[in-house]
This record gives structure tokens, sequence and C-alpha cells, in this order.
């Protein structure tokens, strides 16, 4: 295997990038699939589309978790161990979220309303962060920018809870909290961590 590198390494291998990045991408797809069935839900003339987007949400969430269990298992060597920490987190906030999902429909109480949106945005950013690790070195870190934007992508999702706005809104905050969190997760990453 001339693509993987030790633990002591630089870089992990080409199959754990790839890997990395298909995980971000389906976490992409549950948490804009979870936002657009939030916003669109009891709108008659969305309902088939609605029912679309929960069907293609839980088969992405069911495959990023078959996908970063197996990253668990298959790449763990290749893995310094923040990253394995990082990996622990999300594969255990992934099993939090799925229980806290079943109780979703049936519950109005606040921690169900803001750990769902919350929790998957976490996910996301976890995610992203084990797309760094198995990246290539890359520019300084900047980290307190990055932990501003973060916490501005977290805000901004808390106030879709609170404000709930319709569809386009809705999916346009989602959008623009998504992109601050990677770009801040990206400046709060350092290599060798």
């Amino acid at each position: 295997m001339a693509d993987t590198v030790s633990p002591m390494g630089a870089t992990p291998g080409a199959g754990l990038r790839g890997a990395a990045w298909l995980a971000f991408a389906l976490l992409v797809v549950v948490v804009f699939g979870a936002a657009f069935i939030r916003f669109a839900q009891g709108d008659a003339a969305l309902e088939s589309a609605v029912d679309a987007a929960r069907w293609s949400y839980r088969v992405a969430a069911i495959v990023f978790v078959l996908v970063i269990a197996g990253v668990a298992v298959l790449a763990w060597d290749e893995l310094r161990p923040a990253a394995r920490a990082v990996l622990g987190a999300q594969v255990a906030l992934a099993i939090a979220l799925t229980f806290l999902g079943r109780i979703t429909p049936s519950s109005d109480h606040p921690l169900v309303a803001f750990g769902n949106p919350l929790g998957g945005l976490a996910l996301v950013g976890l995610a992203w962060w084990i797309v760094l690790a198995a990246s290539p070195p890359m520019a300084r870190a900047r980290p307190l920018l990055g932990g501003v934007l973060a916490a501005a992508a977290f805000a901004a999702i808390a106030a879709l809870v609170v404000w709930t706005p319709g569809l386009a809104a809705g999916l346009a905050v989602q959008l623009a909290a998504t992109v601050l969190l990677v770009a801040g997760v990206t400046l709060r990453y350092r290599r060798g961590e």
C-alpha cells in the first residue's frame, strides 16, 4: 500500500481521504434534507418533495454511519490521537442523534428542537475536521477567527429554530451556517493535532 503513511507520517492515505470526503458529503445531504423537511413540512404542494427528502435523508444517514464505522475500524492506525478522538466523538454524536431523532416528531421540548439541528451541524464540523486531518498540510491556522466563524454558524442555526422562517430563507441560513462552520473549522485546524 504505497498510498498510506505510518501513524507517525504527515498524511494518511487516499482511502481515508476518500472516506472522509464521502462522510462529509453524506452529512451535507443529511443536514440539508433535515432543513428542507423542517421548513417545507405542512406545505401541501411540497408533500412529495418532503417524502423524497425524508427518504434521501435516511439513506444518507445510514450510509454515513456505515462509512464512519468503517473508517474507525479500518483506518484507526492512520489517524493521529486527536483525529481518533474527533472520530470517536463523531460516532458518539451520531448515535445520540439517532436516539434524539426517534423522539423528534412527538416532542416540542427545547432540547429536541435545538438538539437535532445543532447536533447535525456539529457532525458536519467534526466530519470536516477529519477531512482536514486526512488531507495534505495547509496554511497556518487562525484559531480566534475560526472560533468566531464556528460560533456564528451555531448561532445562525439556533436562530433558525427560534425564528422558523420560510423554506427559501431557512435553506439560505442553513447554507450560510454550513459554510461558516467549514471556514471556522478550517481556520482552527492545526496540522499535527
